[in-house]
Protein backbone atom coordinates (compact mmCIF):
# COMPACT_ATOMS: atom_id res chain seq x y z
CA UNK A 1 0.00 0.00 0.00
CA UNK A 2 1.62 3.35 -0.78
CA UNK A 3 1.79 6.13 1.88
CA UNK A 4 0.06 9.04 1.59
CA UNK A 5 1.72 12.12 0.46
CA UNK A 6 1.55 15.23 2.50
CA UNK A 7 1.36 18.84 0.32
CA UNK A 8 1.78 22.06 1.06
CA UNK A 9 0.76 24.64 -1.24
CA UNK A 10 2.36 28.09 0.33
CA UNK A 11 1.28 31.19 -1.86
CA UNK A 12 1.53 34.63 -0.36
CA UNK A 13 -0.78 35.74 -2.97
CA UNK A 14 -3.45 33.20 -3.37
CA UNK A 15 -4.99 32.38 -6.95
CA UNK A 16 -7.59 29.94 -7.13
CA UNK A 17 -6.69 28.88 -10.32
CA UNK A 18 -3.13 27.52 -9.46
CA UNK A 19 -4.95 25.89 -6.48
CA UNK A 20 -7.14 23.90 -8.87
CA UNK A 21 -4.58 23.27 -11.06
CA UNK A 22 -1.95 21.85 -8.22
CA UNK A 23 -5.07 20.14 -6.48
CA UNK A 24 -5.76 18.27 -10.01
CA UNK A 25 -2.12 16.43 -9.32
CA UNK A 26 -2.71 16.04 -5.97
CA UNK A 27 -5.99 13.78 -7.00
CA UNK A 28 -4.09 11.85 -9.29
CA UNK A 29 -1.52 10.76 -6.93
CA UNK A 30 -3.38 10.30 -3.94
CA UNK A 31 -1.97 13.44 -1.59
CA UNK A 32 -3.55 15.65 1.04
CA UNK A 33 -2.98 18.79 -0.20
CA UNK A 34 -3.27 21.08 2.45
CA UNK A 35 -3.33 25.81 1.18
CA UNK A 36 -3.70 28.15 3.85
CA UNK A 37 -4.78 31.75 2.97
CA UNK A 38 -3.50 33.72 5.36
CA UNK A 39 -0.04 34.53 4.70
CA UNK A 40 0.92 36.75 7.46
CA UNK A 41 1.37 33.45 9.66
CA UNK A 42 2.65 31.17 6.93
CA UNK A 43 5.45 31.12 9.71
CA UNK A 44 3.89 29.74 12.68
CA UNK A 45 2.08 27.10 10.49
CA UNK A 46 5.25 26.08 9.03
CA UNK A 47 6.56 25.65 12.51
CA UNK A 48 4.35 23.28 13.46
CA UNK A 49 3.89 21.50 9.89
CA UNK A 50 4.94 17.85 9.08
CA UNK A 51 4.86 17.10 5.63
CA UNK A 52 6.52 15.61 2.46
CA UNK A 53 6.70 18.45 -0.16
CA UNK A 54 5.85 21.90 -0.74
CA UNK A 55 4.70 24.46 -3.88
CA UNK A 56 5.40 27.59 -2.64
CA UNK A 57 5.96 31.60 -3.81
CA UNK A 58 8.86 32.59 -2.11
CA UNK A 59 9.03 36.14 -1.39
CA UNK A 60 8.70 36.85 2.07
CA UNK A 61 12.11 36.57 4.14
CA UNK A 62 10.79 34.18 7.68
CA UNK A 63 9.22 31.88 4.68
CA UNK A 64 12.76 31.60 2.99
CA UNK A 65 14.55 31.42 6.18
CA UNK A 66 12.27 28.37 7.02
CA UNK A 67 13.23 26.67 3.85
CA UNK A 68 17.11 27.50 4.14
CA UNK A 69 16.77 25.53 7.47
CA UNK A 70 14.17 22.36 6.52
CA UNK A 71 15.30 20.32 3.73
CA UNK A 72 11.78 19.68 1.98
CA UNK A 73 11.37 18.67 -1.53
CA UNK A 74 10.22 22.21 -2.46
CA UNK A 75 8.85 23.71 -5.89
CA UNK A 76 9.13 27.83 -5.86
CA UNK A 77 6.57 29.77 -8.41
CA UNK A 78 8.33 33.07 -8.42
CA UNK A 79 11.35 35.02 -9.80
CA UNK A 80 12.71 35.89 -5.90
CA UNK A 81 16.76 36.10 -5.29
CA UNK A 82 17.48 33.82 -2.63
CA UNK A 83 20.12 31.10 -2.42
CA UNK A 84 17.87 28.02 -2.26
CA UNK A 85 18.55 25.43 -4.76
CA UNK A 86 15.59 24.40 -5.71
CA UNK A 87 13.59 24.16 -9.13
CA UNK A 88 11.25 27.13 -10.30
CA UNK A 89 7.91 26.60 -12.55
CA UNK A 90 7.14 30.60 -13.54
CA UNK A 91 5.57 32.09 -15.98
CA UNK A 92 7.00 33.07 -19.57
CA UNK A 93 7.24 36.55 -19.31
CA UNK A 94 8.76 36.99 -22.68
CA UNK A 95 5.76 34.95 -24.27
CA UNK A 96 3.16 37.33 -22.51
CA UNK A 97 5.47 40.49 -23.19
CA UNK A 98 5.21 38.99 -27.20
CA UNK A 99 2.09 38.17 -27.22
CA UNK A 100 1.26 41.70 -25.58
CA UNK A 101 3.26 43.53 -27.83
CA UNK A 102 1.37 41.92 -30.72
CA UNK A 103 -1.81 42.90 -29.96
CA UNK A 104 -1.13 46.60 -29.74
CA UNK A 105 0.65 46.14 -32.65
CA UNK A 106 -2.37 44.48 -34.45
CA UNK A 107 -4.61 47.77 -33.27
CA UNK A 108 -1.89 50.18 -34.51
CA UNK A 109 -0.40 51.53 -31.16
CA UNK A 110 3.23 53.05 -31.11
CA UNK A 111 3.28 54.63 -28.02
CA UNK A 112 2.91 52.62 -25.54
CA UNK A 113 3.06 53.60 -21.37
CA UNK A 114 3.52 51.51 -18.18
CA UNK A 115 4.10 52.17 -14.56
CA UNK A 116 7.57 51.74 -12.90
CA UNK A 117 7.87 48.09 -12.05
CA UNK A 118 8.90 48.55 -8.50
CA UNK A 119 11.15 45.75 -7.29
CA UNK A 120 8.50 43.19 -8.40
CA UNK A 121 11.24 40.93 -10.46
CA UNK A 122 7.98 39.44 -12.01
CA UNK A 123 7.23 43.43 -13.09
CA UNK A 124 10.83 43.67 -14.16
CA UNK A 125 11.02 40.52 -16.68
CA UNK A 126 7.57 41.62 -18.62
CA UNK A 127 8.58 45.03 -18.41
CA UNK A 128 11.71 44.36 -19.98
CA UNK A 129 10.89 42.21 -22.64
CA UNK A 130 7.93 44.03 -23.80
CA UNK A 131 9.77 47.42 -24.27
CA UNK A 132 12.35 45.13 -26.13
CA UNK A 133 9.54 43.92 -28.55
CA UNK A 134 8.16 47.37 -28.97
CA UNK A 135 11.29 48.79 -29.74
CA UNK A 136 12.50 46.38 -32.15
CA UNK A 137 9.34 46.98 -34.26
CA UNK A 138 9.77 50.54 -33.81
CA UNK A 139 7.44 51.63 -31.01
CA UNK A 140 8.28 53.05 -27.99
CA UNK A 141 7.67 52.73 -24.21
CA UNK A 142 6.98 55.20 -21.84
CA UNK A 143 7.40 54.37 -18.03
CA UNK A 144 5.90 56.86 -15.98
CA UNK A 145 6.98 57.44 -12.32
CA UNK A 146 4.22 55.71 -10.15
CA UNK A 147 4.30 51.84 -9.33
CA UNK A 148 1.19 51.88 -8.62
CA UNK A 149 -2.17 53.25 -9.87
CA UNK A 150 -3.38 56.46 -8.30
CA UNK A 151 -4.53 59.88 -9.10
CA UNK A 152 -1.36 61.02 -9.64
CA UNK A 153 -1.08 58.29 -12.88
CA UNK A 154 -3.47 61.07 -14.59
CA UNK A 155 -1.43 64.17 -13.78
CA UNK A 156 1.44 62.06 -15.32
CA UNK A 157 -0.04 60.97 -18.52
CA UNK A 158 -1.34 64.64 -19.04
CA UNK A 159 1.84 66.09 -18.45
CA UNK A 160 2.83 64.01 -21.44
CA UNK A 161 0.00 64.98 -23.50
CA UNK A 162 0.88 68.83 -22.60
CA UNK A 163 5.13 67.72 -23.80
CA UNK A 164 3.11 67.05 -27.25
CA UNK A 165 1.13 70.01 -27.28
CA UNK A 166 -2.05 68.15 -27.19
CA UNK A 167 -4.63 67.51 -24.38
CA UNK A 168 -4.96 63.54 -22.95
CA UNK A 169 -8.70 63.38 -24.61
CA UNK A 170 -7.38 63.57 -27.71
CA UNK A 171 -5.02 61.05 -28.13
CA UNK A 172 -4.98 57.53 -28.46
CA UNK A 173 -2.24 55.86 -26.20
CA UNK A 174 -2.04 52.17 -24.90
CA UNK A 175 -1.30 50.99 -21.62
CA UNK A 176 -0.09 47.71 -20.76
CA UNK A 177 -0.68 46.94 -16.89
CA UNK A 178 1.50 44.56 -15.27
CA UNK A 179 -1.19 42.49 -13.66
CA UNK A 180 -5.28 42.22 -14.17
CA UNK A 181 -5.74 44.44 -10.60
CA UNK A 182 -3.73 47.25 -11.67
CA UNK A 183 -5.52 47.38 -15.16
CA UNK A 184 -8.89 47.62 -12.97
CA UNK A 185 -7.81 49.92 -10.78
CA UNK A 186 -6.80 52.16 -13.90
CA UNK A 187 -9.96 51.60 -16.05
CA UNK A 188 -11.90 52.96 -12.94
CA UNK A 189 -9.67 55.65 -12.48
CA UNK A 190 -9.41 56.92 -16.40
CA UNK A 191 -13.67 56.56 -16.70
CA UNK A 192 -13.76 59.03 -12.89
CA UNK A 193 -11.74 61.44 -14.95
CA UNK A 194 -14.05 61.11 -17.79
CA UNK A 195 -11.32 59.95 -20.41
CA UNK A 196 -12.39 57.35 -22.50
CA UNK A 197 -11.27 53.90 -22.60
CA UNK A 198 -10.29 52.46 -25.33
CA UNK A 199 -10.62 55.68 -27.08
CA UNK A 200 -8.37 57.88 -25.14
CA UNK A 201 -6.70 54.62 -23.45
CA UNK A 202 -6.37 51.58 -24.63
CA UNK A 203 -5.58 49.06 -21.55
CA UNK A 204 -4.25 45.33 -21.51
CA UNK A 205 -3.86 43.25 -18.41
CA UNK A 206 -1.71 40.00 -17.49
CA UNK A 207 -3.05 36.75 -16.15
CA UNK A 208 -6.47 36.84 -16.90
CA UNK A 209 -8.33 36.89 -13.87
CA UNK A 210 -12.14 36.12 -14.04
CA UNK A 211 -13.15 37.32 -11.22
CA UNK A 212 -11.40 40.73 -11.46
CA UNK A 213 -13.49 40.99 -15.06
CA UNK A 214 -16.72 40.21 -13.50
CA UNK A 215 -16.47 43.31 -11.05
CA UNK A 216 -16.21 45.54 -14.09
CA UNK A 217 -18.52 47.47 -16.44
CA UNK A 218 -16.05 47.24 -19.17
CA UNK A 219 -14.12 43.83 -19.74
CA UNK A 220 -10.12 43.82 -19.41
CA UNK A 221 -8.22 42.38 -21.98
CA UNK A 222 -5.93 40.47 -20.76
CA UNK A 223 -3.19 37.91 -21.65
CA UNK A 224 -4.24 34.32 -20.26
CA UNK A 225 -0.78 33.19 -18.56
CA UNK A 226 -2.42 29.97 -18.05
CA UNK A 227 -2.08 29.81 -13.87
CA UNK A 228 -3.95 26.67 -13.83
CA UNK A 229 -1.43 25.02 -16.04
CA UNK A 230 1.26 26.70 -13.88
CA UNK A 231 -0.38 24.81 -10.91
CA UNK A 232 -0.02 21.44 -12.76
CA UNK A 233 3.17 21.78 -13.77
CA UNK A 234 4.68 23.02 -10.55
CA UNK A 235 2.63 19.30 -8.80
CA UNK A 236 3.99 17.43 -11.83
CA UNK A 237 7.87 18.48 -10.93
CA UNK A 238 7.10 17.83 -7.46
CA UNK A 239 6.05 14.43 -7.82
CA UNK A 240 9.02 14.01 -10.13
CA UNK A 241 11.00 15.06 -6.80
CA UNK A 242 8.77 12.71 -4.82
CA UNK A 243 9.60 9.32 -6.42
CA UNK A 244 13.32 10.17 -7.02
CA UNK A 245 14.49 11.42 -3.76
CA UNK A 246 17.98 9.88 -4.39
CA UNK A 247 18.27 10.93 -7.37
CA UNK A 248 20.28 14.77 -8.16
CA UNK A 249 18.10 17.23 -8.66
CA UNK A 250 19.76 20.39 -10.26
CA UNK A 251 17.90 23.59 -10.25
CA UNK A 252 16.29 24.85 -13.28
CA UNK A 253 14.11 27.51 -14.06
CA UNK A 254 10.46 25.95 -16.30
CA UNK A 255 8.71 28.32 -17.71
CA UNK A 256 4.54 28.21 -18.27
CA UNK A 257 3.91 29.75 -21.82
CA UNK A 258 1.00 31.70 -21.78
CA UNK A 259 -2.68 30.62 -23.82
CA UNK A 260 -2.79 33.71 -25.38
CA UNK A 261 -4.47 37.49 -25.76
CA UNK A 262 -8.10 37.51 -24.51
CA UNK A 263 -9.17 40.68 -26.16
CA UNK A 264 -12.22 42.47 -24.35
CA UNK A 265 -13.92 45.74 -24.78
CA UNK A 266 -10.51 47.76 -23.29
CA UNK A 267 -8.70 47.29 -26.14
CA UNK A 268 -11.46 47.08 -29.14
CA UNK A 269 -9.99 50.19 -30.78
CA UNK A 270 -7.61 50.88 -33.22
CA UNK A 271 -5.23 53.40 -32.62
CA UNK A 272 -5.59 55.47 -36.03
CA UNK A 273 -6.64 59.02 -36.19
CA UNK A 274 -8.66 58.77 -39.50
CA UNK A 275 -11.91 57.73 -38.57
CA UNK A 276 -12.36 55.68 -42.49
CA UNK A 277 -9.88 53.78 -41.36
CA UNK A 278 -11.00 52.65 -38.11
CA UNK A 279 -14.59 52.03 -39.45
CA UNK A 280 -12.89 49.86 -42.15
CA UNK A 281 -10.55 48.24 -39.52
CA UNK A 282 -14.02 47.23 -37.70
CA UNK A 283 -15.84 45.81 -40.62
CA UNK A 284 -12.81 43.64 -41.44
CA UNK A 285 -12.61 42.37 -38.53
CA UNK A 286 -16.10 41.29 -38.34
CA UNK A 287 -16.23 40.19 -41.78
CA UNK A 288 -13.15 38.91 -43.18
CA UNK A 289 -14.45 35.16 -42.87
CA UNK A 290 -16.80 35.57 -45.42
CA UNK A 291 -14.69 35.67 -48.15
CA UNK A 292 -14.49 39.55 -48.57
CA UNK A 293 -11.86 41.78 -50.87
CA UNK A 294 -10.67 44.90 -50.45
CA UNK A 295 -13.63 45.82 -52.92
CA UNK A 296 -16.11 45.16 -50.27
CA UNK A 297 -14.89 47.37 -47.52
CA UNK A 298 -14.43 50.59 -49.81
CA UNK A 299 -18.57 49.72 -50.90
CA UNK A 300 -19.19 48.96 -46.85
CA UNK A 301 -17.62 52.37 -45.77
CA UNK A 302 -18.54 54.25 -48.60
CA UNK A 303 -15.69 55.08 -50.18
CA UNK A 304 -13.49 54.36 -53.87
CA UNK A 305 -11.46 51.64 -53.61
CA UNK A 306 -8.21 53.95 -54.38
CA UNK A 307 -9.25 56.40 -51.80
CA UNK A 308 -9.44 53.83 -49.13
CA UNK A 309 -5.86 52.74 -50.39
CA UNK A 310 -4.81 55.65 -50.01
CA UNK A 311 -6.24 56.43 -46.30
CA UNK A 312 -4.71 52.98 -45.16
CA UNK A 313 -1.01 53.87 -46.60
CA UNK A 314 -1.24 57.04 -44.55
CA UNK A 315 -2.73 56.01 -41.43
CA UNK A 316 -1.97 52.46 -40.86
CA UNK A 317 0.62 49.56 -40.75
CA UNK A 318 -0.97 47.46 -43.36
CA UNK A 319 -3.16 47.73 -46.60
CA UNK A 320 -7.13 46.58 -47.02
CA UNK A 321 -6.15 43.42 -48.57
CA UNK A 322 -2.90 42.49 -45.88
CA UNK A 323 -5.59 43.46 -43.41
CA UNK A 324 -7.95 41.09 -44.35
CA UNK A 325 -5.42 38.52 -44.68
CA UNK A 326 -3.36 38.73 -41.54
CA UNK A 327 -6.92 38.45 -40.22
CA UNK A 328 -7.76 35.46 -41.63
CA UNK A 329 -4.56 33.72 -41.10
CA UNK A 330 -4.92 34.66 -37.21
CA UNK A 331 -8.25 33.19 -36.99
CA UNK A 332 -6.40 30.20 -38.68
CA UNK A 333 -4.37 29.81 -35.95
CA UNK A 334 -6.35 29.92 -33.58
CA UNK A 335 -8.27 27.12 -34.39
CA UNK A 336 -5.33 24.93 -35.16
CA UNK A 337 -4.12 25.60 -31.68
CA UNK A 338 -7.30 25.20 -30.09
CA UNK A 339 -9.19 22.34 -31.97
CA UNK A 340 -8.87 19.11 -34.32
CA UNK A 341 -10.83 20.63 -37.08
CA UNK A 342 -9.18 19.65 -40.19
CA UNK A 343 -7.91 22.35 -43.06
CA UNK A 344 -11.13 22.12 -45.06
CA UNK A 345 -13.53 22.91 -42.47
CA UNK A 346 -11.23 25.58 -41.34
CA UNK A 347 -10.78 27.70 -44.67
CA UNK A 348 -14.60 27.50 -45.17
CA UNK A 349 -14.76 28.86 -41.41
CA UNK A 350 -11.69 31.82 -42.27
CA UNK A 351 -12.82 32.83 -45.55
CA UNK A 352 -10.28 31.06 -47.87
CA UNK A 353 -12.09 29.59 -50.86
CA UNK A 354 -9.64 26.40 -50.67
CA UNK A 355 -7.09 24.25 -48.55
CA UNK A 356 -4.39 25.27 -50.75
CA UNK A 357 -5.45 29.38 -50.56
CA UNK A 358 -5.33 28.65 -46.25
CA UNK A 359 -1.94 26.94 -46.85
CA UNK A 360 -0.20 29.90 -48.49
CA UNK A 361 -1.79 33.08 -46.61
CA UNK A 362 -0.46 31.16 -43.34
CA UNK A 363 2.73 30.42 -44.56
CA UNK A 364 3.01 34.28 -45.68
CA UNK A 365 2.21 35.42 -41.91
CA UNK A 366 3.41 32.54 -39.81
CA UNK A 367 6.19 31.45 -42.02
CA UNK A 368 5.38 28.05 -41.74
CA UNK A 369 3.00 25.44 -42.58
CA UNK A 370 -0.53 24.89 -40.70
CA UNK A 371 0.77 21.41 -39.64
CA UNK A 372 3.77 22.41 -38.38
CA UNK A 373 2.20 25.40 -36.53
CA UNK A 374 -0.29 22.81 -34.67
CA UNK A 375 2.07 20.45 -33.48
CA UNK A 376 4.37 22.84 -31.87
CA UNK A 377 1.65 25.04 -30.23
CA UNK A 378 -1.50 22.89 -29.90
CA UNK A 379 -3.36 23.07 -26.60
CA UNK A 380 -4.20 19.79 -25.70
CA UNK A 381 -7.46 19.72 -23.21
Amino acid sequence: MLTKKYILLLLEWYDYRIHRGVAQIARENGWQLNCPKNPVNNVGFLEDWKGDGCIALLECTETLAYFKTHQIPLIDLGLAEHSLPVQRVVTDNEETARLAAEHFRDQGYREIFTLSPGNTKMYEERLHYFKKQIENEGGRVHMIQSDHIHPGVIHELRAEAARRERRLEEMSIGFFAFEDAMGAELISLLLKHELSVPENVAVLGVDNDDLINSGLTLGLSSVDTDLEGLGKRAAQELNHLLSNPMKEHYPTVIRQKPLGVIARQSSDCYAVRNPLVAEALHWIQHHFQRGIQATDVAEAVGITQQGLQKAFKESYIRSPGQEIRYQRARAVADLLKCTDATLATISKNCGYCSVDTLINGFKAVYKCTPGKYRNQNQIHS
